[in-house]
């Protein structure tokens, strides 16, 4: 399943309207995937559709489009455009299966059921012909109308082969010099997007691999060290997909395409870490003179519970995403979870099974005695490395910043908040400055972009995305309502009035009704931007030159001859009859006929645009208050288009924001004080997380808008919540980690010390881990998806900082001003008087991974395995 609006639950607006729609108006409705409705049987075209626009446009003359422009379209493109419509099926933008335009002959015709083309739309249909040309008369469109939604797949196919007609060597030949052709339409829009998803799912997961390829072995210098946590990860990157897929075959679960790109990235960084920390500690134990068995023994024996509930944290914080009303969320949240349960079950079990395989050779090229020294390390014993490794820049980066803390922890710490504040500002005031485009996420060199801005110069914005507005009335509403008296009404004779009812089946009674809306909208029209607007009485619109073509529609046979008499009444019939159906629930099958009256609102804005979300709802309210008063209170008014669709989809993910936010924060702070059991320090720990979430949006918000400042419309909607949920889940491994070590270091050398000394001996790690993970979240940024890079470089800068300020400045710095009492009587509110060696971990004596208890020790280097 692709797209967003699909997603969204039954209860939005205007998922509600798509099913008063097609209720409504079945005919029209299904023209998109029904071979048996009848041609012609709307005056417009059906907003549930999906449509290929070809964008005609000369600019390099005053009149605009030429004689020569025309004769050809009509000669020589619209031939080619007939003959692709009989010969292009649904499926996929295979370029084996395209045929080149140019040689054609051996593809046979197929039935119009296989045809994924409806039908063809020109500037000279005589149903929605005036649609279709600029005022101006530089641009004009040819419509494509196809059977399928505009995110659906099998439309790459018909899309793939027009632009290879439009580019053929044959077709540019014929084209006069000057006339530009452009490809726009929601399905040119569509298969853009997922062909971007597509190659940016590729080109994430390569960079993914490459880039953690790259930094292990840079940190490890050892190509062993590097293929341990690189295989680990790699299968089981591989068997969560696999086991995914057999889980949505059997329905399960679902999956949006896509979603593997979100499991690989976010897997592999945690994947990853889980084994930097297993191996950092197992690395630690063969320096303190452990044998390798011993070694593997005690860090899984010390660390693996922190391991385990670290993973747990974020398994059960990203879990909380199932809550959402969105769809995509929803999955996202099973998925991801899913993936960090797999990886961290092979990080505890493969990873020291594969450690312990290759033995001392996983040092390879400085292969190791069975034991080894303190002072060995695992770099290659050559000079260059071995300087490198004396000179140890990550340890004594350490050092400095555990002496600073204890030195100057109160000044650090507020310096620290102080440059962090103004992008936690601007983070928390642009939360809700959200772009929602389609086409904003998009290069600026797609083919649906340059379309889309060859339309917007000729042609009103709105004209892209058009409200189609339905308005219910309750059955027993309008057999009780009776027209008003006042042969002055708008709307109403007098020989109405003896009548009991107003039965919108009726076409002269519902035309009343509709004439009497649409002037009272014209009213207020500029308060509410609205340039257009289509009705029974007025299907292309309001204009002189709609007018114009109306009259003619009615008046004038194919050939442009004028009809006199009964044939003249006749064809004024048809066509009102034929307008009558396309705003009016008029079908006989339907449950809603004479209750739906239909009115297509074009704004002046882009309908993509947040401004035209809040214009919409009063839009809404103006149509409300347009009807006559007896049938304001009870009427159902729903809109069906892109607007709509978007403003369920921004009132649905800031309720999700909200709950998921919720949720996330309650469930992590729970794991957190049942590992810690220090309520008041694990409020600390997420407020911390919180505060860097705030920072890293804020950061995000000014880079992108900095690039850009003109073209800049907001951080792409999903970034807020994906960056939330995975900061605060994920972000809380490495507090675990740190925390259980300072329990762990205040047992032997007391609480200040404690704390120094497990930030020098976690430090390197935890860096090291920092930028693995922030690396694979960079890789996100290789995607041509504008929200996509934007999300890459939100978790990668949140990881960073996490890494490298909150982790090691602010929450270090916190603990050691509540020890030393700098928050005076607060300070037993903030945990100060909680035991600092209070954790789950330490309540059961160590071991030398025989089961006899082992001795403190205070040798041993670093914990990490990149210094």
């Amino acid at each position: 399943m692709d797209g967003e609006f699909t997603f969204l639950p039954e209860t939005c607006s205007s998922r509600q309207a798509e099913e008063l729609y097609r209720q409504a108006f079945p005919a029209t409705a299904t023209e998109a995937d029904d071979d048996k409705a009848p041609k012609g049987a709307s005056l417009q075209q059906d907003p549930l559709g999906s449509s290929i626009v070809v964008v005609l446009q000369r600019d390099d003359v005053p009149l605009g489009l030429t004689d020569r422009d025309r004769e050809f379209v009509e000669n020589e493109l619209l031939p080619q455009l007939t003959l692709l419509k009989s010969r292009s099926p649904m499926g996929y933008d295979d370029s084996d299966q395209s045929p080149n335009p140019e040689s054609r002959e051996g593809i046979p015709e197929l039935p119009p059921s296989e045809q994924i083309i409806r039908d063809i739309l020109t500037p000279k249909d005589r149903s929605v012909g005036p649609l279709l040309t600029s005022t101006d008369q530089r641009a004009a469109l040819i419509v494509l109308e196809l059977k399928t939604e505009f995110l659906d797949r099998r439309n790459g196919l018909v899309v793939a082969r027009l632009e290879r007609l439009l580019e053929s060597h044959e077709f540019l030949r014929q084209k006069p010099i000057g006339l530009v052709i452009a490809l726009s339409g929601s399905a040119t829009v569509g298969r853009d997007m997922l062909r971007a998803e597509t190659e940016s799912s590729a080109r994430t997961e390569l960079y993914t691999k490459v880039l953690v390829v790259i930094l292990l072995l840079l940190i490890y210098r050892s190509p062993f060290l590097a293929l341990v946590p690189l295989i680990t990860v790699g299968v089981a990157v591989e068997l969560t997909k696999y086991l995914l897929r057999l889980m949505a075959d059997a329905e399960l679960i679902g999956l949006f395409t896509g979603l593997e790109v979100y499991v690989t990235v976010v897997v592999y960084g945690a994947g990853v870490d889980y084994c930097l920390f297993l191996m950092a500690r197992y690395k630690e134990e063969l320096d303190n003179g452990a044998t390798f068995k011993e070694a593997m023994a005690r860090s899984i024996t010390r660390v693996g519970a922190a391991l385990a509930t670290s993973a747990g944290t974020s398994i059960v914080g990203i879990g909380m995403m199932v809550a959402a009303e969105f769809g995509k969320f929803r999955q996202a949240g099973i998925a991801i979870s899913f993936g960090l349960f797999v990886v961290l079950c092979f990080a505890l079990t493969f990873t020291p099974s594969f450690l312990l395989l290759l033995g001392r050779w996983v040092f390879w090229p400085d292969i190791p005695t069975e034991r080894l020294k303190s002072d060995a390390g695992w770099l290659p014993a050559t000079t260059f490395w071995k300087a490198i490794g004396e000179f140890d820049l990550i340890g004594k980066m350490w050092d400095f910043i555990s002496k600073s803390l204890e030195e100057n922890s109160t000044r650090i710490f507020l310096a620290t908040c102080l440059v962090m504040m103004p992008f936690a500002i601007v983070g928390s005031i642009q939360s809700r400055n959200l772009s929602y485009g389609l086409l904003t996420d998009l290069p600026d060199d797609e083919p649906s972009v340059d379309g889309a801005r060859l339309v917007q110069q000729h042609f009103d914005a709105g004209v892209t995305g058009p409200a189609t507005v339905l308005v219910k009335f309750p059955s027993t509403e309008i057999l009780a309502y009776k027209p008003p008296l006042d042969e002055n009404e708008i709307g109403f004779d007098d020989e109405d009035t003896d009548e009991p009812q107003v039965d919108l089946s009726d076409v002269t009674k519902s035309r009343k009704l509709s004439n009497f809306i649409v002037t009272n909208l014209k009213k207020v029209s500029n308060e509410f931007r609205i340039q257009d607007i289509r009705s029974q009485e007025n299907p292309y619109g309001l204009s002189d030159e709609a007018a114009d073509f109306l009259d003619r529609l009615q008046t004038q046979d194919e050939q442009g001859n004028q009809l006199r008499g009964p044939q003249r009444v006749l064809r004024i019939n048809a066509v009102r009859s034929k307008s009558h159906r396309t705003y009016t629930s008029t079908n006989a099958d339907s449950p809603v006929k004479g209750q739906v009256l239909r009115l297509d609102l074009v704004f002046e804005d882009d309908p993509f645009d947040r401004d035209s979300i809040l214009r919409l709802s009063e839009a809404e309210k103006a149509v409300r208050n347009a009807l006559p008063k007896e049938l304001q209170q009870n009427a159902e008014i729903l809109t069906l288009g892109p607007t709509s669709g978007i403003r369920d989809l921004k009132l649905s993910t800031d309720r999700d924001q909200i709950t998921i936010d919720l949720l996330v924060v309650i469930s992590v702070y729970i794991m957190l004080v049942m590992l810690l059991r220090r309520p008041a320090i694990c409020a600390y720990l997420i407020v911390s997380v919180v505060f860097s979430y705030l920072v890293s949006l804020g950061a995000t918000f000014l880079f992108f808008y900095l690039r850009d400042p003109s073209g800049f419309s907001g951080i792409d909607w999903k970034v807020p919540i994906y960056l939330f949920t995975i900061l605060i889940a994920m972000g809380e491994d490495y507090n675990i980690l740190l925390m259980s070590r300072i329990a762990e270091e205040q047992h032997e050398h007391g609480t200040i010390k404690g704390i120094l000394i497990a930030l020098q001996k976690t430090g390197s790690i935890i860096s090291s881990c920092g930028i693995i993970m922030a690396g694979t979240f960079a890789s996100l940024m290789s995607g041509s998806l504008l929200g996509m890079v934007q999300l890459g470089f939100a978790l990668a800068f949140g990881v960073m900082l996490d890494t490298f300020v909150v982790r090691p400045i602010l929450v270090p710095a916190y603990l050691i001003m509540l020890y030393r009492g700098q928050f005076g009587v607060l300070g037993k509110y903030l945990g100060a008087e909680a035991s600092p060696c209070a954790m789950s971990f330490d309540d059961r004596p160590e071991t030398d991974g025989t089961g006899a208890p082992s001795q403190p020790t205070d040798a041993g280097s670093e914990g990490d395995s990149g210094s």
